[in-house]
């Protein structure tokens, strides 16, 4: 189904890259193929940063013969130790895994192949909670449970419904493929109202060779194509893999599956759904309902997710993508870029653009991508191309010089930053193909505009609404959403005076769930739209009755939140995010946070009374600032990133392998709370974010003597107790103590420092020496450090002072002294100053790019955080690779105990 532009010129479905714990893949081919195996590494790569404590897959070949290849560890080692780039077949089902049920073994490994009444394999992502009593169930039913993984349960519970619904035929009708389809689809619903939990499911009928797709609530996607003329249905939970082969999908909603043999798929209900999408009346579809889809083509190319130079990790390129990702979020707002206004009004003006829209539509009516290009070629080669081509060259010059020319030659198209028609083209490039691919993308950008304005104009009814009622408005979103939210709450309360309440999900059911009423307003906020934590709240919202509106933010429209649990939805458009730690999205939900806040501003100008114009005249100004401050932000993220680089590297330098830190913020909480998660997510370091004045409330014990010891204490310890052993054995030497002794009581000085403890082996005048040579010493002076603390602040002069005062109330109490702000001599002078006489103290300041603005520093002192982040990961991660210390985890793409998205429970 085609949601991603106005129904009536659907280019393309743009669905950006949502994660979960764990990835399940299913692939089958028409055909046998001796590549089934690289094509299977390929896909379980792909996937790691889901998951890594085990990787598995099962083989199926031409003749049901069937292989299963599982182990403990990360499928960019095990693809090889395992063999199973060398495997071939037709059927591929695979898991990565992170680890909830089920301890990291072998047996808990997935997938599960099964026989206990049926043969079947599967595996699946995601959290069955009631596996405990689903294993208990599947044992007293004589299943032959190995582990203790949720994955399996899911697996054997299917396979006895398969069995109980197969019971219901002779034996020969056992073997018959439509009954056993039938079976199998009964048998998915039924275990699925067995289960309890979110997952995304695989199963494979061996017999029959049809897989069974399960979206139970976790991400899934679908795609169908041809990989070197051998056709394919491809299932995973990453959109990521499907578009190393396929930009063929069909859309799957939460509760629905679908079965397949290679390209021959159907769409099933899984349970009862009511579907609600925005501006439109809800619908009941019931289980086991056949749901009809066309394919749609997904925007998003798999080029768009590799890593490129000069880049060495997926975090550092989506930082420096900011720019870029936030400067086509605002030319939305601006109503599209210069040049693809021009080619609409172009278009329009010499009468071209109905005959090209036309071809837009029919190249999406289409499935098959041969005949997708054919249309677009037989479109060229005809005489309307022509004299459109013509037209341009001749009379539109400075638009066929920017669109084309410089395109041609410079061959952008080649780049990540290529045409999204541009694989339309084949191989053979033309300025004629080129031109009318971007007049294409500019009929695209023409309705994306459109569709989100609609969006903003619903998204302002809405909050017209709850001010006029004086309700609620509730900002809800799960980490790095949720510290958007926060930031969201101050653009509000200072642009439009407008109280938003952000709140997480759990404190929400705590907090405000038994007071709601009518004319309140939910606001979900969720990069990938398959957040579980917030889902259930949209569900238990919808489920009380009353006049609520739900909106959400969300980067995957085509997502459940997106599509089905919402009044509306407005995307975020920052495109595919591969890294786990979420930078560019956080950005993207800022900007958009800010520029609705500018609407709500705009709108309340316009109901202000004619008669008061001294206010009137104040918002206008008001506005207008702030209208050409959104338009500053690409360019304050290049600025801050290039000229912060070297304050950032010293900083990183100093603070990398610190155990702990907190960054203090005034006013900007989410900011600092946000850049704390960056740091515990790739460093691996204790970070807590705050609002600064609350650390003295308490927080604050922790400087001075503490703790809290990290490798350089250790190595400050070492080295203190290498000299303690020096100085104890010659003393003892001088004083005549026999070297035996000594050998005793230097291997009995780390029982005393950490036991207090006295040898019972020495003699008399050895004990006596001991005890004189270790009393009053203090044997940890050493290990103690200063305490590193990262203060944030905008430039307002309230918020200045406040944060010198915290500055000289903490230092001199043990905190080092790091401050992300813009240039202000008398902090920096409050920074700089030791409050020691001497000794050690730690101290830097970033200054960030000049505003005058606290708001705008919000973007800029992210900007700083994530860039820290990512040099501490890189530095922390090179120095323990030196130190030899094995899987430890620190690694700023893919940092362990951590997926992309915990979208499960």
């Amino acid at each position: 189904m085609i949601e991603k532009i106005l129904r009536k010129f659907d280019f393309t479905i743009n669905i950006p890259i949502p994660g979960l714990g764990c990835g399940v893949l299913g692939l089958g081919l028409a055909r046998v193929s001796v590549k089934l195996g690289q094509y299977a590494a390929t896909l379980l790569k792909a996937l790691e940063y889901r998951g890594y404590d085990s990787t598995g897959g099962v083989f199926q070949d031409g003749k049901k013969n069937i292989i299963l290849l599982k182990d403990v560890g990360a499928p960019s080692t095990l693809v090889k130790t395992l063999g199973i780039d060398k495997q071939q077949g037709k059927i591929f089902c695979g898991q990565v895994r992170w680890a909830t049920f089920g301890t990291v073994t072998p047996k808990n490994a997935q997938p599960h192949e099964v026989k206990c009444k049926q043969h079947i394999y599967g595996a699946h992502n995601g959290n069955i909670t009631n596996s405990r009593e689903l294993k208990s169930f599947l044992i007293s039913e004589g299943h032959n449970v190995v582990s203790n993984n949720d994955g399996e349960m899911l697996v054997h519970t299917i396979e006895h419904y398969f069995d109980n619904e197969l019971g219901r035929h002779g034996d020969r009708d056992q073997h018959n493929p439509q009954i056993r389809c039938q079976s199998m689809r009964n048998a998915i619903i039924i275990a699925s109202s067995r289960m309890v939990g979110s997952y995304a499911a695989v199963i494979v009928d061996p017999y029959t060779e049809f897989i069974y797709a399960i979206k139970g609530g976790s991400s899934l996607y679908f795609g169908i194509g041809e990989i070197e003329g051998n056709r394919f249905g491809l299932a995973s939970s990453d959109l990521t893999a499907v578009l190393k082969f396929t930009k063929t999908l069909i859309n799957l909603r939460e509760g629905e599956f679908v079965e397949f043999k290679v390209d021959d798929y159907k769409i099933f209900a899984l349970r009862k759904l009511k579907i609600k999408r925005p501006n439109q009346a809800e619908f009941i579809i019931n289980p086991g309902d056949h749901i009809p889809k066309q394919p749609v083509r997904s925007k998003l190319r798999a080029e768009d997710t590799e890593l490129v130079p000069p880049f060495q990790y997926f975090m550092e390129q989506e930082i420096y993508a900011e720019v870029e990702t936030s400067g086509k979020l605002i030319k939305l707002f601006q109503g599209g870029s210069n040049t693809g206004t021009r080619m609409i009004e172009l278009l329009k003006k010499e009468n071209f653009f109905d005959d090209i829209e036309d071809l837009g539509r029919n190249i999406l009516k289409t499935e098959d991508p041969v005949q997708q290009t054919n249309l677009f070629s037989r479109f060229e080669s005809s005489v309307k191309a022509d004299a459109f081509y013509q037209k341009v060259r001749e009379q539109y010059v400075s638009i066929y010089n920017e669109l084309v020319k410089k395109d041609f030659e410079k061959k952008y198209f080649f780049s990540a930053n290529k045409n999204t028609f541009i694989e339309l083209l084949n191989s053979y490039f033309n300025k004629k193909k080129l031109l009318l691919a971007k007049a294409l993308d500019s009929i695209s950008e023409m309705n994306d505009v459109k569709e989100f304005n609609q969006s903003i104009e619903h998204f302002l009814d809405i909050v017209a609404n709850s001010c006029r009622f004086n309700r609620n408005i509730y900002a809800i979103a799960c980490g790095t959403s949720f510290h958007a939210a926060m930031i969201a709450s101050i653009f509000f309360n200072d642009i439009a005076n407008l109280d938003i309440i952000p709140v997480l999900p759990g404190n929400f059911r705590g907090q405000f769930s038994k007071s709601l009423c009518n004319n309140d307003v939910i606001l979900g906020v969720s990069q990938s739209g398959e957040t579980k934590d917030l889902i259930d709240i949209f569900n238990y919202v919808e489920n009380l009755g009353l006049d609520i509106k739900t909106i959400v933010l969300v980067n995957n429209m085509n997502s459940t939140l997106g599509q089905e649990k919402c009044d509306v939805s407005i995307p975020i458009f920052c495109g595919p995010e591969i890294a786990v730690p979420a930078t560019k999205s956080f950005i993207n939900q800022i900007t958009l946070f800010y520029y609705l806040a500018i609407k709500v501003l705009e709108q309340n100008i316009r109901n202000i009374s004619s008669a008061d114009q001294e206010k009137t005249a104040l918002l206008n100004h008001k506005l207008t600032t702030r209208l050409k401050s959104i338009n500053d932000i690409p360019q304050l993220i290049k600025e801050t990133i290039e000229t912060t680089a070297e304050q950032i590297e010293y900083a990183a330098g100093k603070i990398y392998m610190e155990p702990s830190m907190h960054i203090l913020a005034t006013k900007l909480t989410g900011v600092a709370k946000e850049g704390a998660l960056k740091i515990r997510e790739t460093v691996l370091n204790h970070a807590e974010g705050g609002e600064a004045s609350e650390f003295k409330h308490g927080p604050n014990t922790i400087l001075g003597r503490n703790t809290v010891f990290g490798i350089k204490n250790m190595k400050a310890m070492l080295k203190n107790y290498n000299q303690l052993t020096i100085e104890l054995e010659s003393s003892a030497r001088e004083e005549g103590i026999p070297e035996l002794e000594i050998r005793s009581m230097t291997q009995s000085l780390v029982n005393y420092i950490f036991k207090r403890t006295f040898p019972f082996d020495l003699s008399r005048e050895g004990a006596e020496f001991f005890k004189n040579f270790v009393s009053e010493r203090d044997f940890f002076s050493h290990v103690y450090r200063n305490y590193p603390l990262i203060y944030v602040t905008g430039p307002e002069e309230q918020d200045i002072n406040l944060t010198i005062s915290q500055i000289n109330t903490h230092k001199i109490r043990g905190g080092d002294t790091f401050v992300i702000a813009e240039e202000n001599d008398e902090l920096l002078e409050n920074a700089r100053m030791n409050p020691n006489d001497e000794g050690y103290y730690g101290w830097s300041y970033i200054i960030l790019p000049k505003t005058g603005d606290s708001l705008m520093t919000t973007f800029s002192a992210t900007i700083v955080l994530q860039l820290l982040a990512l040099r501490m990961s890189i530095k922390k991660k090179e120095k323990l690779d030196k130190l030899g210390i094995m899987e430890h985890g620190v690694h700023p793409d893919v940092p362990k105990n951590v997926s992309k998205s915990i979208t499960v429970d």
